[in-house]
């Protein structure tokens, strides 16, 4: 059976465009530009993020749909409360609402700085470029 592991697509400098091969690199070898956080999607979800998004039409489907079913209601009865009472705060809630359904759980971040978790641990703004 052939070996069927997922492979990430490669980085790039966003300043000189070469390869960064280390998975964890915070700077570019080549330039010293920090590297900025890319967005992959999960590959191990169990539910599609655009039918999530569609059922939101009806508030809090996409939740239930995902299998959140405590999150739909609420999502639902929040949203419809809004609507009655604040119409386009509703609405936003309702946007919101079909966001939530699409992109909670679907979005994974590789934050190239992973501070607290190690002994050099430091907010990302007190770190300073290697020379």
């Amino acid at each position: 059976m052939p070996d069927a592991r997922i492979v990430e697509p490669p980085r790039f400098c966003s300043r000189c465009g070469s390869a960064v091969v280390v998975d964890d690199a915070v700077f570019c070898k080549e330039c010293g530009a920090p590297l900025a956080a890319t967005v992959w999607l999960n590959r191990n979800m169990t539910w599609r993020p655009w039918t999530a998004l569609i059922l939101s039409i009806v508030p809090g489907w996409g939740q239930w749909y995902k299998g959140q079913r405590a999150r739909g209601v609420c999502w639902f009865v929040g949203v419809v409360f809004l609507y009655a009472s604040i119409y386009p705060l509703g609405l936003l809630m309702h946007l919101i609402c079909g966001a939530n359904a699409a992109l909670g759980g679907a979005l994974k971040e590789d934050l190239p700085i992973r501070w607290g978790s190690g002994p050099d641990s430091a907010p990302p703004n007190t770190r300073t470029r290697p020379t």
